[in-house]
């Protein structure tokens, strides 16, 4: 069994003194100190500088921009476009109140499942026979678990709705949003 080593001061400031943030400078460390990898870092976590404080906050036009575009894309897109992560975008749209869910233009395949009154494998019946164009909302293949993870947009369903009226039957249909898709007056706020 492994004797747990011992950390004396000098370790320690080598420690404060060489970590870099980065792996390479723990194998490096844990190398000099003759110690192994994960005594390093749980070292580093013990002294609390495990973490950098790179963090870079959001100016006044960063939060107009991410107001503009969480109704145009996901969240994902918009973190590659700003150069942010996927979490701070989500975290900084909710502190604004930009609701996600509002979008203009598109919609997910739950929502037009709602709308044409079908269940999901009914319009995704529809999507992979190509009557109804979707996207990858991702810029990847949804998961067989979800399945708002289709982006179709509004032209599309349209499109689809003009071409196939008589798929549009039953009493649960949103008539009142079919109509207004058709009319073009579909109300964003």
């Amino acid at each position: 069994m492994r004797k747990n080593h011992n950390w004396n001061d000098d370790e320690r400031d080598i420690i404060r003194r060489d970590y870099k943030h980065t792996h390479k400078s723990r194998r490096e460390l844990a190398a000099r100190l003759g110690v192994t990898e994960y005594a390093v870092a749980g070292q580093i976590s013990g002294m609390g500088i495990a973490k950098s404080d790179d963090r870079r906050p959001w100016t006044p036009q960063e939060k107009e921009k991410l107001a503009r575009l969480i109704p145009q894309y996901c969240p994902r897109a918009i973190a590659r476009m700003m150069h942010r992560s996927l979490n701070s975008v989500v975290v900084m749209a909710k502190r604004i109140n930009a609701p996600r869910r509002y979008r203009e233009g598109w919609f997910t395949k739950k929502e037009v499942c709602e709308i044409l009154a079908h269940d999901h494998k009914w319009v995704q019946a529809r999507i992979d026979s190509g009557a109804l164009k979707a996207t990858y909302h991702y810029e990847q293949r949804p998961t067989q678990r979800g399945m708002s993870a289709w982006h179709i947009e509004e032209a599309d369903l349209v499109r689809y709705i003009r071409k196939y009226p008589q798929e549009l039957v039953g009493c649960n249909i949103d008539i009142i949003m079919i109509v207004e898709l058709l009319a073009g007056i579909i109300n964003h706020q």
